[in-house]
């Protein structure tokens, strides 16, 4: 049987929902990573990230090593993102230490709306303000300016 994941976008009411849900029927409702924004599902789920995925779906235990070859990159950066998506529960370690994605298969699912394309209130408040307006409200900022460069002290003569 596969065992498939759901990646989303869920705001907490549609995930208590998807759990009453589930206990009213007492059905398993599947596997669900739920973000409450666009913004924090990409800051788990950055290209790198998702390359780990794909590479790891359906294919067993790996090691980082092993990971790392077969996507070509450098160990640290892999074992950094390893750590990250351990850290989110997507990625999990085996009796052995290797580290598994437990699915074959992954579902992302989210809807954008206009509303959530809209610039914010903040934004559009401060974007109908008369120039007068907006100028007088904040203090003028001075130009910043660049610290002087420091003047290295000699190194001592001796053994080096």
């Amino acid at each position: 049987m596969m065992k498939t994941v759901t990646i989303g976008i869920a705001s907490l009411e549609e995930v208590g929902e998807r759990v009453m849900s589930a206990v009213k029927s007492g059905k398993f409702q599947g596997h669900f990573f739920s973000y409450a924004t666009p913004e924090l599902l990409f800051r788990t789920f950055t290209t790198p990230r998702w390359q780990i995925i794909r590479a790891m779906t359906g294919a067993g235990p790996m090691s980082i090593r092993e990971l790392s070859r077969r996507l070509e990159r450098d160990v640290k950066g892999v074992h950094r993102d390893v750590k990250a998506l351990l850290e989110a529960g997507l990625l999990e370690h085996d009796e052995h230490g290797a580290i598994v994605f437990p699915f074959d298969t992954v579902h992302v699912n989210f809807t954008l709306k206009a509303a959530d394309l809209a610039p914010s209130t903040a934004a559009r408040n401060h974007a109908h303000e008369a120039p007068g307006d907006a100028e007088s409200a904040q203090p003028p900022r001075s130009p910043r300016r660049r610290a002087a460069p420091r003047k290295r002290e000699p190194r001592p003569a001796g053994n080096r």
